[in-house]
């Protein structure tokens, strides 16, 4: 009887090899019916405890103080309360550049429907209020001191009784602005979360200013912007610098009170301090 046909595999391995016999499987650990009905018992338990907290986690509308004219039409967004996660992201910060990197990655963790870069600082300072509003409740405590006798104020700020100023629709935007010494027309952009690097440091936002102006009378390129800015008047500077952050839309975080120290009538700006992410 002839040899039977040998296959590529067997002349591959060459004349005296054996065959090598398929490797055997170990089988899948079985969860135990104990520890499957244990897994299923913990889930539910835990199902129960949170039947309340489900609505509470959820996506609420906001409309946006500039109500899509300052972004490409996107008047409504969605945001949702902070979760144990991002909880954590918050409380990791231990230095102050830190906080304002952590502050950004929760808003736009919580922020559904637009960029957090691409906000306008108008409603980027709106919508931490918000997130602020339904992840630790309304009422926000703060001391404010008085700028007559020194004394501090202990108030409880009821947070969505802040006055909200909304764009009006048909403005126009960019913002024409009239510089007094060249007598031309720029025109403003606003400010946005991803530039709010430039707006702590003087230096920065003046050699910046060309990024805030979308075009000077009919010229949008930049090198006639730049231009136009290193050779013009400080007069002009500041009226371009000025009308920046001149728009009076956004929450108004303004508050008045009577000083329970001295009776002075006070008006100060409410401050973000410790109690700001914490339960009212």
């Amino acid at each position: 009887m002839s040899e039977p046909e040998k296959s590529i595999i067997d002349l591959a391995r060459g004349p005296g090899a054996q065959k090598e016999s398929a490797p055997e499987v170990a089988p899948r650990p079985q969860m135990r019916r104990d520890e499957a009905t244990e897994a299923s018992n913990i889930k539910d338990a835990i199902s129960q405890l949170l039947k309340k907290v489900e609505s509470k986690k959820g996506w609420v509308s906001i409309t946006l103080p500039s109500r899509g004219v300052f972004n490409e039409g996107i008047k409504e967004v969605k945001i949702r309360p902070f979760t144990y996660e991002d909880e954590r992201i918050l409380r990791s910060v231990t230095r102050v550049n830190e906080g304002i990197k952590a502050v950004s990655t929760l808003m736009e963790r919580c922020i559904e429907g637009i960029s957090y870069s691409d906000l306008s600082l108008y409603d980027k300072h709106y919508l931490l209020f918000k997130l602020r509003e339904i992840s630790y409740g309304n009422e926000y405590p703060v001391g404010i001191e008085c700028q007559h006798c020194g004394e501090e104020n202990s108030l409880a700020i009821e947070l969505d009784q802040l006055k909200v100023d909304y764009a009006n629709e048909g403005m126009e935007y960019p913002t024409p602005v009239v510089l007094p010494d060249s007598e031309v027309t720029a025109y403003i952009n606003c400010p946005r979360a991803k530039d709010e690097g430039l707006l702590n440091n003087p230096a920065a936002l003046t050699d910046s200013l060309w990024k805030f102006i979308e075009r000077i009378e009919s010229h949008s390129d930049r090198g006639i912007i730049q231009g136009f800015l290193t050779k013009t008047t400080a007069k002009d500077i500041a009226v371009v610098r000025q009308s920046i952050f001149s728009r009076k839309i956004g929450l108004q975080t303004d508050v008045r009170f009577i000083c329970k120290h001295c009776n002075a009538d006070e008006v100060m700006n409410l401050p973000i301090n410790e109690n700001f992410f914490s339960v009212s």
